[in-house]
């Protein structure tokens, strides 16, 4: 579709995204008391692994999951191909948004002829 199919101001879907039959979100929030009470019970259990797993998600969901901070300066390598896989995807990312032919042509050149 050319880039002059719609008037500045315009949108491309004036209705907008289609409404979900069902909202699941809701549907969760409904039952969100009553799945906590159960969690809140689990806490009671004799078996220290569905203790420890009812009172990670009752933190979680109450004070948020903790902050995982990174020292890039460190000498992991997991660290650092992290930080490189996260440097990767937002260079895909901006080229992503360059028009294809655009890199077709500027890529043409580089390949090499017999």
């Amino acid at each position: 579709m050319p880039r002059s199919a719609w008037k500045p101001g315009q949108s491309g879907n004036p209705k907008g995204r289609p409404k979900p039959d069902v909202d699941i979100a809701a549907l969760a929030r409904e039952h969100g008391p009553k799945c906590i009470e159960v969690v809140v019970k689990i806490l009671g259990s004799d078996d220290e692994k569905l203790r420890l797993a009812a009172a990670i998600a009752l933190l979680d969901r109450g004070f948020g999951r903790p902050k995982q901070e990174m020292d890039i300066n460190s000498n992991s390598t997991i660290e650092l191909h992290l930080v490189a896989a996260r440097a990767i995807s937002a260079s895909l990312i901006e080229h992503q948004q360059t028009p294809v032919i655009e890199t077709i042509e500027s890529t043409s050149t580089d390949i090499p002829t017999e």
